[in-house]
């Protein structure tokens, strides 16, 4: 199926100068900020790139490292 979407990512365990910055605009209460990550990272998917459907997966040992080639898809599975 033809995707168009970005998968970001988050961790509360990311050292220093991981990742992107994250601006919030000024005016957000602070009882959500508190909620939201600082620093974020992602990939694209699409100009007519076709995957299964499913969930995206990376083990959080790849998401530290940054290594984003490691996103996986996981297939849902009947039961």
């Amino acid at each position: 199926m033809p995707v168009d979407h970005w998968v970001l990512l988050s961790t509360d365990q990311a050292p220093a100068g991981w990742g992107e910055p994250v601006d919030y605009p000024r005016d957000m209460r602070h009882s959500l900020r508190t909620f939201l990550p600082d620093a974020v990272t992602g990939r694209h998917y699409g100009r007519e790139q076709a995957l299964p459907n499913g969930d995206f997966t990376i083990s959080h040992r790849d998401l530290l490292a940054g290594d984003l080639d490691r996103i996986t898809r996981l297939q849902p599975t009947r039961r």
